[in-house]
């Protein structure tokens, strides 16, 4: 790992909240209000929804009825944004929600977004809902998810004092972690960077090991940072969401950011993963970050 010189203020410019109008994403909005009022950033507000297949329409009165469809969903949004009376703008769309989100990304230069999930529990496993999911495996920003386990908003909006970053210690950590500094440094908060060694490591020597986890998390952060954010490093052993869960939990986390590479891509196994585990049950927001500056 590279040791940072200093760290990089970042400021979202355009944030866009996407909505499915159930009551998941109520907490969500708040949250890419909050932030869009601290950055005094555009707050775009996006719904993707599918037309009615059983409709017998064609031609012209397809048009007609896609157009009145397309205005009520716009109306429902500027509804739901007016109270926050920020810069805004509603965006409604159909068909597939990938196309749509990388479509608006590049049009409006949207630098984040927010979305609500449910985080339901069923046959064992995790479900996030396929809006949150299929955002999680396309977007090509920043992806702040709210859970159903996240409190509502009782501080002052601002208030970000704990944050977690987690790492597998990985190169695209050194673009991820420009955010979690980002966020620490604006607010000087308490900054935990955590790494967890695989369950049942056997390694000839455990504490070298250790040592130099502590090294490589101590190399992501930049020489003056005691000065700003209290940072703390952590090296611990087990599941890896299951950790990074428990220590969230534990601390009283305000925001955990995850690190992916630009060229990350979900299989089927996605829901047993990492970064699934723990936006479907975290304690606060996730941020996650992809690499989008990987070249090596």
């Amino acid at each position: 790992m590279n040791v940072l010189e200093s760290s990089t203020r970042i400021a979202f410019k355009n944030i866009l909240f996407l909505t499915d109008f159930s009551e998941a994403s109520q907490p969500a909005m708040e949250y890419a209000a909050t932030l869009a009022k601290h950055h005094q950033a555009t707050f775009y507000a996006g719904h993707i929804h599918t037309p009615i297949s059983s409709l017998n329409l064609e031609g012209d009165p397809l048009m007609d009825y896609l157009e009145a469809a397309r205005e009520q969903k716009r109306r429902e949004l500027s509804a739901l944004i007016e109270p926050f009376g920020l810069t805004s703008k509603v965006l409604v769309a159909e068909g597939m929600i990938e196309y749509a989100i990388e479509r608006w990304t590049v049009l409006y230069g949207i630098d984040l977004i927010v979305v609500g999930t449910h985080g339901w529990r069923g046959l064992e496993r995790l479900v996030l809902g396929s809006t949150a999911e299929l955002i999680l495996r396309s977007a090509i920003c920043p992806v702040l998810t709210v859970g159903p386990h996240v409190p509502k908003l009782e501080r002052e909006p601002e208030y970000i004092d704990r944050i977690l970053f987690a790492t597998d210690l990985t190169q695209q950590s050194e673009y991820a972690v420009s955010y979690a500094l980002s966020f620490a440094h604006e607010r000087c908060a308490h900054l935990t960077f955590l790494h967890v060694l695989g369950k049942g490591s056997h390694v000839p020597d455990h504490n070298r090991v250790m040592e130099y986890c502590e090294r490589e998390l101590r190399g992501l952060v930049p020489s003056d940072a005691e000065l700003w954010c209290d940072p703390q490093f952590v090296v611990t052993e087990g599941d890896a969401a299951q950790e990074i869960l428990n220590f969230a939990e534990g601390d009283n986390s305000d925001l955990i950011v995850l690190g992916l590479p630009k060229d990350k891509v979900f299989s089927t196994h996605f829901r047993s993963g990492v970064t699934y585990s723990v936006v479907s049950s975290a304690p606060c927001p996730v941020l996650t970050v992809r690499d989008m500056l990987q070249e090596r």
